[in-house]
């Protein structure tokens, strides 16, 4: 799944998928934005892993958008006029997890989804190598789907918090509830 050939013929569905994301779940008009174009800091951003089981790979997801970017769709779909952050945490948290959910199906037949982690940002980070994107405009405001491929990250995974699972740092108790 990971492998750069894979990740690069899936970006002009990584541009679909983002229009439309905006479209079904936001109700706003957007339109697929030049490749070379970001979101203005400071931003809004989710991460998620997706794990292929059938070749135990792995890919980190990520939603990005300024914060006035989501500011402005928390307020409209949280009904409030000027949205705290951890509301602005949780609309940006739940689109990356309908993107990562969609990433999912569209690159591996048998994987599983982490949760989402978000956070706002005041600077901008270089991606992994191999790393593909997608960009769209929405409301004047660029929203990137980035997809990096996670070869040797192994401390980047411990960080994961998967379904039914510990927080990191957290210890398992699965076994006292026969999990």
């Amino acid at each position: 799944m990971a492998d750069e050939p894979h990740l690069r013929a899936a970006v002009p569905d990584l541009h679909s998928l983002l229009v439309e994301m905006i479209s079904m779940v936001l109700g706003e008009e957007s339109a697929p934005a030049t490749p070379h174009v970001v979101p203005i800091l400071p931003l809004a951003v989710s991460r998620l892993i997706v794990h292929d089981v059938t070749d135990d790979s792995y890919v980190g997801v990520e939603v990005r958008a300024s914060s006035d970017l989501v500011a402005t769709l928390a307020a409209g779909l949280l009904g409030v006029p000027d949205p705290a952050p951890d509301d602005m945490l949780d609309v940006i948290a739940e689109l990356g997890n309908i993107a990562a959910g969609n990433i999912k199906t569209m690159l591996c037949g048998d994987g599983r989804l982490s949760l989402p982690s978000a956070e706002l940002l005041r600077e901008r980070s270089d991606d992994p190598v191999g790393s593909v994107r997608g960009t769209a405009l929405v409301l004047g405001h660029v929203m990137e789907l980035v997809v990096m491929p996670l070869t040797g990250a192994t401390e980047t995974l411990e960080q994961v918090r998967w379904p039914g699972g510990p927080a990191p740092g957290e210890p398992h108790f699965g076994h006292l509830v026969g999990r």
